[in-house]
């Protein structure tokens, strides 16, 4: 058995390695080393995209579809029902998802109003705004454009919904993640880095700093139109 994991976890590692860059594969082990709890530094891209220019784009037939109860994301919208989608932004995560073969080996998850990015870091949004928390694709599906496939379904059906702009933050390393927002036109409004050690925390966001001790019961709230004048 152990003979057939080591080859496994090898090719795992080179695949990280060449997809999403050496620097970022290096600090995802230092994660898994060290406790986050006692140790925890990101280095965050913040990105922003008009919603408007998904009004009328051409959506691939590609097997999208918002997750159903199964996929553990509530129940569906059916298809232009927009007061479903709004109903499950409302209360949490909606997720658009790509089947194959009865398995979802796709999905990017979007949630409105707020999002707990950290468990002391709290992102808030304006009415009409979206932001994209979690993209996923299965390894043997990963360099076939899926999540940019998903982002045009899901911003399709927000512009429908009058929804004004969409926002994401991805690590500053992950190249994967970079090129991806590329393909699918999110421009960079702003950057933010923190370094957390035994729960004090030093934060960067754009040109402000803070500090302090944040947590779950007291979290640091970021209203993303800090980054509005960037």
């Amino acid at each position: 058995m152990t003979a057939n994991r080591q080859p496994n976890l090898w090719r795992r590692f080179r695949r990280k390695v060449r997809d999403e860059g050496p620097r970022y594969t290096a600090l995802l082990i230092l994660n898994e080393i060290m406790p986050r709890s006692l140790v925890d530094a990101k280095f965050w891209v913040v990105l922003s995209i008009d919603l408007s220019t998904f009004a009328d784009a051409e959506v691939p037939d590609v097997g999208i579809r918002w997750a159903d109860v199964v996929d553990d994301h509530g129940s569906a919208p059916p298809g232009g029902e927009y007061a479903a989608i709004e109903n499950m932004l409302a209360r949490g995560e909606l997720a658009a998802v790509i089947e194959r073969d009865g398995r979802v080996v796709a999905r990017h998850l979007y949630t409105a109003k707020s999002f707990i990015q950290k468990e002391w870091l709290q992102f808030v949004f304006r009415d009409r705004e979206i932001y994209g928390t979690l993209c996923f694709v299965e390894p043997e599906f990963r360099g076939q454009g899926f999540a940019n496939q998903l982002n045009i379904f899901a911003f399709n059906e927000f512009a429908g919904l009058r929804y004004l702009r969409s926002y994401c933050i991805i690590d500053a390393l992950n190249r994967s993640s970079l090129r991806a927002s590329v393909k699918v036109r999110y421009r960079r409004i702003g950057r933010i880095t923190f370094v957390r050690c035994c729960g004090f925390t030093v934060i960067r966001i754009g040109r402000r700093v803070r500090a302090g001790f944040w947590s779950a019961e007291n979290p640091l709230v970021v209203e993303f139109s800090e980054f509005d004048d960037s």
